[in-house]
C-alpha cells in the first residue's frame, strides 16, 4: 500500500525480499543553472565562430583561442553530465535475507553498486535536513539522508528523502530484516 507522502517511491515485493526505487531529489539549481549554461554556450559559439572560417588568426592568438574553445567544450561536457545526473538519477535498493544491494543509476544505467550482508548493517536511521548556510530560516531538503552503518562506517542509502518517505523505506526494510541498533 502506498500513500501520497511516499508516492515518489516505487517498491515491489520480490520472492525473497523487497526492491525500492528512490528517485533523486531535484533541486532548484537545475532550473537556474541549465538556462544560464545554455546561454553561455551559445554566446561562446557566436564569439568563436570566426575561427572556423578562412580568415582565422594565426600564431599565439589562435592557439590561445583554441585552448579557450577546448575549455568551453570540456565545461559543456561536464554540464551535460551534471544535467543528466540532476534530472535522471535514482537509487535502487534491493534487500533480501542474504544481501542488501544499493545501486546508483543515471538514465537507468548503473553507475555504482554496493553490496552488504544484512547481518552486518546496523543503526538504520533518518538524518533530517540541515539549515541552509545563508538563510538560517530555510531548510535544504536535499541534505536529508537515510543511512546505516557497517563495521563502524556510515553508508548513505538515499539523499533528499522526506521524513515520511524515510519512515516508509525503513518500515519496508524492517519487514525483511531487523536492523540492530
Amino acid at each position: 500500500m502506498q500513500d501520497e507522502s511516499t508516492s515518489r517511491l516505487n517498491w515491489v515485493r520480490t520472492s525473497r525480499g523487497i526492491q525500492i526505487g528512490i528517485p533523486g531529489r531535484r533541486s532548484g539549481a537545475v532550473a537556474l543553472y541549465a538556462p544560464l549554461i545554455v546561454i553561455w554556450a551559445v554566446l561562446a559559439t557566436i564569439h568563436y565562430w570566426h575561427l572556423l572560417g578562412p580568415d582565422r588568426p594565426t600564431g599565439r592568438e589562435f592557439t590561445l583561442q583554441l585552448i579557450a574553445i577546448a575549455l568551453y567544450a570540456v565545461g559543456f561536457c561536464f554540464f551535460v553530465c551534471w544535467l543528466a545526473w540532476a534530472l535522471t538519477s535514482d537509487t535502487l535498493l534491493t534487500l533480501d535475507p542474504t544481501e542488501l544491494k544499493i545501486q546508483r543509476r543515471v538514465m537507468g544505467i548503473e553507475v555504482t553498486t554496493r553490496c552488504f550482508q544484512p547481518g552486518d548493517a546496523r543503526r538504520l536511521r533518518y538524518v533530517p535536513p540541515i539549515r541552509a548556510r545563508r538563510d538560517k530560516n530555510s531548510i535544504n531538503p536535499t541534505s536529508s539522508k537515510l543511512v546505516f552503518q557497517v563495521h563502524g562506517k556510515v553508508y548513505i542509502i538515499a539523499s533528499g528523502v522526506t521524513e515520511h518517505e524515510a519512515g516508509a523505506i525503513i518500515g519496508w526494510m524492517q519487514s525483511v530484516h531487523t536492523f540492530a541498533s
